[in-house]
C-alpha cells in the first residue's frame, strides 16, 4: 500500500515536473534498449542528453532556497533550452559521469531496496511474535532461513560456476556467493550472541533468503554484462527479464524517495533535501546509461581516452561496474544486518509491550491498538491456561482492581508462556 501510496504524489500538480522527468527517464529507456538491438545506440544516447543537463541543472538549484515546484511551464521551458549548453560538457566528461553514475545509482537502489528487505524482515517477524507458539514459529523462521538461504547460494554457486566455464565468463563471478555465504554466516552467529540476552533475532531469517534472492539478480546481470557470445532466445528472455526487475527497482527507490525513507535520508544528509536526492537519483540513472551504453568506438572518443582498440573497453568498464555493484550490496547488507540485530532489543521491548497489552485487553474484552498495528482477537489464539477469566469479559468490566492485580501478574511472567526470551 505505502508503495501505491507514494507514487500517487507524482500525480499532485506541485510534483508534475517529477512525474515528467521520470516518464522522460522510462522512454529514453525504451527508446536506448530498442535502439541497441537493431545496432544504432547513438540514437538513444541523443534521448539522454538533455535529460542529463535539465536534471543535474534542477539538483544543483535545488540546493539553494529555490522553490523548483512553483516555476511556471515558460520558465521550465527556459531552462531546458539554456540546458543544451550543458550538453557539450557532458561529451566531454564522459568518464567522470561513468565513474559518478555507478557508485551513486546503485548505492541508492541498493540501499532503498536492503532497507524494504530488512522492513519486510521485521515485520514478517513481528507477525509471528503475535502467535501463539510464537517461540517455535520464530525458531523455524530463523533456523529455516539460514538453512534455505545457505542451500540456495550453494546452488547458486555451482549453476554459475558451470555457466560462467561454458559461456566463457570470469570464473571470479563466483566470489560474490562466497562473500554472501561469509556474511550471512557472521551476522547469524553475531545475532546469536545476542540471543543469550534474551533477544533473539528470528527476523534474520527472512533477512538472509532474501538478500540470497537480490544477490543471484545481482549476479545474473553481472553474468549478462559480462556474457559476449551469441543472442538466442533464452537469453534475450533472461535480459528482458532483468530489464522489467530494474525498471521495478528504480520506481521502487523512486516510491521510497516520495515517502518517510526520502525524508529521514534528507534529514542525515542536511544539505540534500527530497526534491534533491529525487533529481539526483533520475541523473545518476539517465548517467549510467548514458555512459555504459555510448558507442566509444564512434567520433574518436575511445582513441582521446588512450584506447586503440575499442573492443576491450566495453568489457573493462563492465567488469569495474559490476565489482563497484557487488561491493557496494556487500556493504549495505552487514550495515543493515548488524544495524538491526543491535536495535532490535528496543523493537523487543516494544512487542513486549504489545502483547502484555493484548493479552490484558483479552481478559476485558476490549481491543488493542498498538503502535503500527491493530491485533483483533481473532488474530490471536493464546493458550487456555492464560486465560484468567473463566466467565465472559463482560461480567467483569467494572472490576478495575481485578484487572490491575492481572497486569501486575503478567509483568511477571513470560510473554509466550514458552521459553524463548530465555534462549
Amino acid at each position: 500500500m505505502g508503495f501505491v501510496t507514494n507514487l500517487k504524489k507524482l500525480g499532485e500538480k506541485e510534483n508534475r515536473i517529477y512525474l515528467f522527468l521520470l516518464i522522460w527517464l522510462l522512454v529514453a529507456y525504451a527508446i536506448m534498449e530498442i535502439t541497441k538491438l537493431l545496432s544504432v545506440p547513438i540514437i538513444g544516447i541523443i534521448f539522454y542528453f538533455p535529460l542529463l543537463g535539465f536534471t543535474l541543472f534542477l539538483c544543483f538549484i535545488s540546493f539553494f532556497d529555490i522553490d523548483i515546484k512553483e516555476y511556471s511551464k515558460f520558465k521550465i521551458l527556459g531552462l531546458l533550452i539554456i540546458n543544451i549548453i550543458l550538453i557539450v560538457i557532458f561529451a566531454i566528461a564522459i568518464v567522470f559521469m561513468l565513474i559518478v553514475s555507478i557508485f551513486s545509482y546503485f548505492f541508492f537502489t541498493s540501499y532503498f531496496l536492503l532497507y524494504g528487505i530488512f522492513k519486510t524482515s521485521r515485520d514478517t517477524d513481528e507477525k509471528l511474535y503475535y502467535k501463539s507458539g510464537a517461540w517455535l514459529w520464530r525458531q523455524i523462521e530463523f533456523w529455516g532461513g539460514l538453512i534455505l538461504a545457505l542451500t540456495l547460494l550453494f546452488v547458486f554457486l555451482s549453476i554459475t560456476w558451470t555457466a560462467a566455464i561454458i559461456a566463457n565468463v570470469t570464473e571470479l563471478i563466483i566470489i560474490a556467493y562466497i562473500a554472501v555465504i561469509l556474511v550471512i554466516i557472521g551476522l547469524a552467529i553475531y545475532g546469536l550472541i545476542y540471543s543469550f540476552k534474551g533477544k533473539f533475532n528470528a527476523w534474520l531469517g527472512t533477512y538472509f533468503i532474501l538478500v540470497t534472492i537480490y544477490t543471484f539478480y545481482l549476479n545474473l546481470k553481472v553474468f549478462m554484462q559480462l556474457y559476449s557470445g551469441e543472442q538466442d532466445s533464452s537469453t534475450i528472455y533472461v535480459t528482458t527479464l532483468l530489464l522489467v526487475l530494474d525498471l521495478f527497482i528504480l520506481i521502487y527507490s523512486v516510491s521510497c524517495i516520495l515517502g518517510s525513507q526520502g525524508e529521514i535520508l534528507a534529514e542525515k544528509l542536511p544539505k540534500f533535501k527530497t526534491e534533491t536526492i529525487f533529481l539526483y537519483l533520475i541523473f545518476s540513472k539517465a548517467a549510467w546509461e548514458y555512459a555504459s551504453n555510448f558507442p566509444y568506438g564512434t567520433l574518436g572518443f575511445a582513441q582521446m581516452l588512450g584506447f586503440q582498440d575499442t573492443s576491450g573497453l566495453a568489457p573493462l568498464l563492465n567488469l569495474v561496474a559490476a565489482a563497484t555493484i557487488l561491493g557496494i550490496f556487500f556493504f549495505l547488507v552487514i550495515i543493515f544486518g548488524v544495524h538491526g540485530i543491535k536495535s532490535f532489543s528496543i523493537e523487543k521491548e516494544r512487542m513486549k509491550t504489545a502483547k502484555q497489552e493484548i493479552k490484558i485487553a483479552k481478559k476485558t474484552g476490549e481491543r488493542v491498538e498498538y503502535s503500527k498495528k491493530e491485533v483483533l482477537d481473532e488474530e490471536i489464539e493464546e493458550p487456555e491456561e492464560v486465560y484468567l477469566f473463566k466467565s465472559e469479559p463482560e461480567d467483569h468490566e467494572n472490576d478495575i482492581e481485578s484487572v490491575e492485580n492481572e497486569t501486575k501478574d503478567l509483568e511477571k511472567e513470560e510473554i509466550n508462556d514458552e521459553p524463548e526470551d530465555n534462549t
